[in-house]
């Protein structure tokens, strides 16, 4: 039985309650508040009637506040006494009472938001933050929320599902104007909401034009962009738990169309399951969507999606890619994709895809993939970079800069991927006119390896795919994407690049040697440097790691790059070059590769000294490999470019007289003698000379050490090796000879015997052509000397002087240092210390030899005074300087060796014609003469050189002027040190083989 107290109360309430609906107000509404309140706590069976009063005073403070709304009022249901006690008590029972309201009280709450949102909204908000502005702006509604979302804190695992499917029902039937409250409240467990909106949404779905709906998508992407995590599991739920009679993949592709954030959370599922390796697990089956949607639509739409990504759009176009190997829908997809994405990009329209490439970090990705074996992945990388190109020439400077860095497959393979996508990436985006200029990736490329030299891999490919690139070029076809680029053009206007990193490496090398560490030791020096300055400061504390082998290996297994390695591959690239006559350098530059060809060549020849090979990246290569490449860059150098050959023969004869003189055979003037006794007293000289020297006033010039006579040579110059003399006179060929004008090759001859006057006389003054009387060579004594030792320590120019000769008559032009070698050797052959070969003087002996043989080759004594160095072994002191005085001096000093005295045949070539040449008998008699005394040794020869000329042709001797008969003697251009009895090296086939003139005896 009900109490009187309660009793009244509900007779109160039920009176008050009853005036309400009649629209009378009441006096103290607080007191019914109160009444009702108590009610609710005392009277459990009056619960519906307490919160349909409740619901009366929600609706009309709603109602008031939307009046207030529309007229830009502020909310009047704020200074409602009714709500906020009402408010205050449901709350004190939710967090006070029994767990038993919470799930009463949220449930009157949604539905109460449901109908009065329903209601009062008037027009349909524009979307849920509109909505939630609109709304939270009312105290009352506040108030709902909040008792809403205290509920859900107290409720159970069962209850809460039975609070979302009520809120879901509720929304079922209220949306769009329950949205924004799903929306709001769905953050309490959003992965709960979220999963079961996704659910229902497949369940209903029927492929109409109105699925999904507005209001789905919104409140969907609502709660996804505050819960992002939470909407990656509910979409990857979705996909595997959902039956396979009913296919949530077209649901969810149309929630995806439908909002950017749903799409980029589908993306993210994606690569999860890609990652995971489960994309095979998911069933998919056409047959089971609905009927208006079939997979072409699906495929269009994922298209769509693709473009319209802000996100991991790459990763995927790429996984895709990777796919179609085993899925051709996949590459239909694509195609599809590309043929919109170029229709944008044509039309001059952004795509967000492209934009994932300019600004986010995929274009690694996308590089990486370039050089993938699976070529349909290749091929989407490259179209995506040259259609990024459109928007950005740096993606395409970058792409072609990266492509250049990658090193080959290990694996011996017969395709090379990243050539493959280097010449598409070149050739550009087709469609347009307004390609990118490739220049410029070139020029950054370089500028890599400049900056980093000691990245040695790296600058190792960019050299090696140069060349691989030029050789590509230079056998496609006309017309090709290769010869239209014309890569070879762009490294002709980048030479001055190409000849500094070449000098780079050289000078690194250097240091290489010397220090023996390169970056590696000077990076451990700047440590030491920095710890013994500790108040020094320094940009890193930290020291740089240090290189390894490792860093430096071209893959795994291969072999160690080393600055050989790039000095070669860079005389690759230069050689791939191709700079013939139709390529226009500048001077200094035409200059700085004849240097750097020459020292190249000397380069070679100390690595065949210290007896390693040239290597080439992977495949070792020969040194005669490496040299023959020298040989033919500086005979098409020197042949088009006049200043060329000047500059390459000058670095040549300087490093071989006297910077690389130990390669041939050269010496030191202080590495002839040993200084090792200790020097004596002065007053201990002095007296060795006793006192015959002071008593007579006479002035002595003492040559070499008092007591021990003159100054001998401890040691000769050994000359240099066959090889190395070949190997130089082959390059000074190179330079010299041009086989289409002959005499362009006489003239570079002239211009190597004028250079040898330049750096082997001392003097500027009598360097002419003409000799002298033979009193005047006492004027020039001590130049001659010099000339004379310079030829002693430097074997390799009688090599020299040989070749010279070859080509007459270049060696008029060094009439100074024959003159110079004949006057000293006349000068000693007159000494009294001079013998012939069993004595001291075979040194002597060997360069008077070597003198009259190159005047004989070269023409300039003609027959039989040409047949001199080889009867003169015969001869004794006296009679060598009587016969090189009556018979060599005179003549050449009446017959001034000028190229005046040779003719030039039809095919080009000089000579003197003996018949015209042949000296007077005052030239000859002395021979003559001296041979008679000597017949018991020398018969043959005179026979040959003298009677059986005159035999052959009397008139000639009546006349006194005989016709010589040739003697058969091989002419030995170079040779050892003085005294050797072995045979000599002659110079090798590139200038010994000569065609005879009229007239023309060989020697």
């Amino acid at each position: 039985m009900i109490k009187q107290p309660i009793l009244a109360e509900l007779q109160y309430f039920v009176k008050s309650v009853s005036l309400l609906y009649k629209g009378v107000p009441l006096k103290d509404t607080g007191a019914l508040v109160k009444s009702a309140l108590h009610l609710l706590e005392d009277l459990p069976s009056t619960r519906d009637a307490v919160f349909d009063y409740f619901t009366l005073v929600f609706n009309n403070a709603v109602k008031v506040y939307m009046l207030s709304a529309e007229k830009n009022l502020p909310d009047p249901s704020v200074d409602d006494e009714a709500v906020q006690e009402i408010h205050e008590a449901l709350e004190r029972l939710v967090t006070v009472g029994p767990t038993a309201w919470c799930p009463v009280i949220s449930s009157w709450c949604l539905k109460l938001l449901g109908e009065v949102c329903k209601k009062h909204c008037r027009r349909r908000p524009p979307d849920i933050r509109g909505a939630c502005n609109l709304w939270l702006s009312c105290s009352a509604i506040r108030y709902l929320l909040s008792l809403s979302a205290l509920c859900f804190e107290k409720l159970d695992q069962r209850e809460m599902d039975e609070c979302i499917n009520e809120m879901l029902v509720i929304y079922g039937t209220h949306t769009p104007f329950f949205d924004w409250v799903v929306a709001r409240l769905g953050g309490c467990f959003p992965l709960r909401v979220m999963s079961s909106m996704l659910s229902m949404g497949v369940a209903r779905f029927t492929g109409d034009f109105d699925q999904p709906s507005e209001s789905e998508v919104e409140v969907l992407s609502y709660l996804g962009l505050a819960h992002e995590s939470d909407l990656r599991k509910a979409l990857k739920s979705t996909l595997e738990h959902v039956a396979s009679y009913k296919q949530p993949i077209p649901y969810l592709l149309m929630l995806a169309k439908a909002s950017e954030t749903i799409s980029q959370a589908l993306v993210a599922v994606f690569l999860e399951l890609h990652d995971e390796n489960r994309l095979p697990t998911l069933t998919v089956l056409p047959k089971n969507w609905p009927a208006n949607i079939g997979l072409p639509y699906v495929l269009h739409t994922v298209a769509g999606l693709l473009l319209k990504m802000k996100k991991h759009a790459i990763r995927v176009t790429l996984i895709l890619a990777k796919m179609s190997t085993q899925h051709s829908w996949c590459q239909e997809l694509l195609e599809m994709m590309f043929i919109e994405l170029e229709t944008l990009v044509l039309d001059k329209h952004t795509a967000a895809l492209l934009e994932d490439i300019i600004r986010d970090g995929m274009r690694e990705m996308l590089w990486s993939s370039c050089t993938s074996d699976v070529p349909y992945l290749q091929q989407v990388a490259v179209r995506l970079i040259l259609l990024a190109s459109f928007k950005s020439n740096s993606v395409f400077h970058q792409t072609i800069v990266y492509l250049l860095s990658v090193s080959e497959p290990a694996m011996a393979v017969s395709t090379k991927p990243h050539l493959n996508a280097l010449v598409r990436v070149l050739g550009g985006p087709h469609g347009t006119v307004d390609v990118p200029k490739v220049k410029p990736a070139f020029e950054t490329a370089f500028e890599k390896i400049l900056i980093s030299p000691c990245k040695r891999v790296e600058c190792w490919n960019i050299l090696h795919n140069l060349v691989e690139l030029l050789k590509l070029e230079r056998t496609a076809i006309l017309g090709s994407t290769l010869r239209k680029v014309n890569c070879t053009g762009i490294m002709h206007e980048l030479l001055d690049r190409v000849l500094k990193i070449w000098e780079n490496f050289m000078s690194r090398e250097r240091q290489d040697d010397t220090q023996g560490g390169g970056c590696t030791v000077r990076a451990t020096q700047e440590v030491q440097e920095n710890a013994n300055e500790p108040g020094k400061r320094v940009k890193n504390e930290r020291p740089e790691p240090m290189e390894t082998d490792e860093q430096h290996r071209l893959g795994t297994g291969s072999r160690t790059v080393t600055y050989k390695d790039l000095i070669h591959e860079t005389v690759r690239l230069i050689e791939c070059m191709d700079l013939g006559k139709s390529v226009t350098i500048g001077t200094a530059q035409t200059l700085k590769l004849s240097q750097l060809l020459v020292k190249y060549f000397f380069y070679c020849l100390k690595l065949s000294t210290a007896g390693t090979s040239v290597p080439s990246g992977t495949v070792p290569e020969s040194l005669d490999e490496s040299l023959n490449r020298v040989y033919s860059l500086l005979s098409k150098h020197c042949g088009h470019r006049k200043a060329a050959r000047t500059a390459a023969l000058r670095e040549l004869l300087e490093g071989a007289l006297f910077l690389y003189g130990d390669l041939f055979g050269s010496q030191a003037e202080s590495q002839a003698y040993s200084f090792d006794k200790p020097d004596d007293l002065l007053i201990r000289l002095n007296q060795k000379q006793g006192i015959a020297l002071n008593a007579s006033r006479a002035t002595v010039l003492h040559a070499g050490i008092i007591g021990q006579g003159p100054k001998i040579p401890s040691k000769k110059a050994v000359g240099p090796a066959s090889e190395m003399q070949n190997h130089l006179l082959n390059a000074i060929v190179a330079c010299c000879q041009d086989v289409n004008d002959h005499q362009a090759t006489i003239d570079g001859f002239s211009y190597v015997s004028l250079l040898l006057v330049e750096m082997i006389s001392p003097d500027v003054m009598y360097n002419g052509l003409p000799w002298p009387e033979e009193d005047f060579i006492r004027v020039t004594m001590e130049r001659d000397l010099q000339i004379q030792r310079t030829f002693r320590h430097s074997p390799i120019l009688w090599s020299i002087l040989g070749l010279v000769a070859c080509y007459r008559p270049s060696l008029c032009y060094c009439s100074v240092l024959l003159r110079a070698l004949c006057a000293s050797a006349l000068h000693q052959w007159r000494s009294k210390t001079a013998e012939t070969l069993n004595g001291q003087k075979t040194d002597l002996l060997y360069m008077t030899t070597k003198l009259l043989e190159l005047m004989a080759l070269a023409q300039l004594l003609p027959p039989p005074l040409s047949y001199l160095h080889i009867v003169l072994e015969y001869f004794d002191g006296p009679e060598i300087a009587y016969v090189l005085k009556e018979c060599v001096w005179n003549y050449m000093k009446d017959h001034v060796p000028s190229p005046v005295l040779f003719v030039c045949d039809p095919t080009g070539f000089h000579w003197r014609d003996p018949l015209t040449s042949r000296p007077p008998l005052q030239y000859t008699n002395p021979l003559r003469n001296t041979m008679q005394k000597k017949l018991t040794k020398v018969g043959h020869l005179y026979h040959q050189m003298f009677v059986g000329p005159e035999l052959r042709n009397p008139s000639a001797s009546n006349s006194g002027q005989p016709t010589q008969q040739p003697l058969v003697q091989g002419y030995i251009v170079g040779g050892s040190g003085a005294g050797d009895q072995g045979p000599k090296a002659g110079p090798s086939g590139g200038f010994a083989a000569h065609a005879l003139g009229p007239g023309q005896e060989p020697l």
